[in-house]
């Protein structure tokens, strides 16, 4: 009989072990989540974008990528880590739960959802766990979109050139590592793009404000060569062609940024780049 339970309890044993094996490699995207994308604040010409851990700043709810400046989407997502901090100085315990994320994965469709790509990026960030109910947050800026999706989206190509505009969907998942040693995956982040191009005809992302674009109906318009105003005292996006519209007379290296006028004159204060 004693025999008998021994069989049994060792059988009890795999069980509940096996069971601890299950749970250890559970998929978790709770843990582990983004809060969503944050807006870059306008900044002095030249300046670079601020972002904080604070997850009351602006955030957007989709995307605006203009390839007359760039060629991929760069956001910066706010990621939180909800894990309660587990340290405890009386005991001599460390804290497993401090996050490290090592990148992310990324997946491209068209607006009806077929797949255009798929690809990893590395990124870095450390989220420290939960301080009371409170998530730790911290920003972390990864490619949503790549130069190769859009170079190789005939129909894209197209309708950009003709002045059109084209909703992409980027679904982002980032990965990374306790200081416990788990290897931990966030939620799956769904975030539309739409992709244009500014041309003369059809600007995009490109504003020629009263004091920029010269109403004399000698001018083509629209242009830029009424700029009066120093380009240091405007605010101008932090990632110009992305998300917000920029001046004319702070994009003079765009060709887009000339408008109709393709002489691209512009008056001496107008800080053309």
């Amino acid at each position: 009989m004693k025999r008998v339970w021994g069989h049994l309890l060792a059988g009890v044993s795999l069980v509940v072990g096996g069971g601890a094996v299950i749970a250890a490699c559970k998929h978790d995207d709770s843990t582990l989540f983004v809060q969503g994308v944050l807006a870059a604040q306008p900044v002095s010409a030249g300046a670079q974008c601020i972002f904080t851990s604070d997850p009351t700043q602006p955030f957007i709810s989709s995307g605006v990528l203009d390839i007359a400046f760039r060629n991929e989407y760069d956001p910066t997502f706010l990621v939180g880590n909800q894990a309660v901090a587990e340290v405890n100085s009386q005991q001599l315990q460390t804290e497993t739960d401090i996050i490290t994320v090592e990148g992310a994965t990324v997946r491209i469709t068209d607006a009806s959802g077929v797949q255009l790509n798929y690809y990893t990026r590395l990124c870095s960030g450390t989220i420290y766990p939960s301080s009371g109910s409170v998530p730790g947050y911290a920003p972390i800026t990864v490619t949503a979109l790549d130069s190769n999706t859009i170079q190789l989206d005939t129909d894209l190509q197209n309708n950009v050139v003709a002045g059109g505009t084209t909703r992409l969907v980027s679904y982002v998942q980032f990965f990374g590592q306790t200081t416990g040693g788990n290897s931990i995956q966030s939620d799956t982040f769904e975030f539309p793009i739409d992709v244009c191009e500014s041309t003369a005809d059809h600007p995009c992302l490109v504003g020629f404000s009263a004091t920029s674009d010269d109403p004399n109906p000698d001018l083509p318009q629209p242009n830029c060569a009424g700029a009066v105003a120093s380009s240091s005292s405007l605010p101008a996006p932090c990632v110009p062609g992305q998300d917000f519209t920029v001046d004319c007379s702070l994009c003079q290296s765009v060709a887009a940024c000339h408008g109709a006028d393709t002489s691209g004159t512009v008056v001496p204060d107008a800080g053309a780049d």
